[in-house]
């Protein structure tokens, strides 16, 4: 048995439009279909990769979450891998988004990173390879 790549991976939004916006808007990423799943929609993103993102909109019943320390248990952030994350972060801070952790370079890993939140507080993560 062999794991061939990662599918997709799908985040709970609270504010769809809003979502939407950034992961179309800010992000690049091409939205794709909406499927309406009855009590809850599932967008589609593509992704780099042959992978999609998937936005969860509960339409408004989606609970805010408590906002997570990186060091509590479960998943961390989702990382992308860019060219010049400096020039990224100019970006990202020009359309007002939350920086974490401004551009970083961890040479004992080979990379410079940058993390920053989406509109629901996800932490992502750009990276570029020293």
């Amino acid at each position: 048995m062999k794991i061939r790549r990662i599918d997709h991976v799908s985040i709970n939004v609270t504010d769809a439009a809003r979502s939407y916006a950034f992961y179309r808007g800010v992000l690049g990423f091409n939205q794709l279909e909406t499927v309406d799943c009855g009590e809850f929609d599932i967008t589609y993103f593509e992704l780099p990769g042959e992978a999609r993102l998937e936005l969860f909109d509960y339409r408004g019943k989606n609970a805010a979450g408590a906002r997570r320390d990186e060091s509590e248990e479960g998943l961390r952030h989702i990382a992308f891998e860019v060219q010049d994350v400096a020039e990224h972060e100019k970006m990202l801070r020009a359309a007002g988004v939350p920086i974490t952790l401004p551009t970083t370079q961890l040479p004992n890993l080979g990379v410079r990173v940058l993390l920053f939140a989406d509109p629901d507080g996800v932490t992502l993560e750009f990276c570029e390879r020293l």
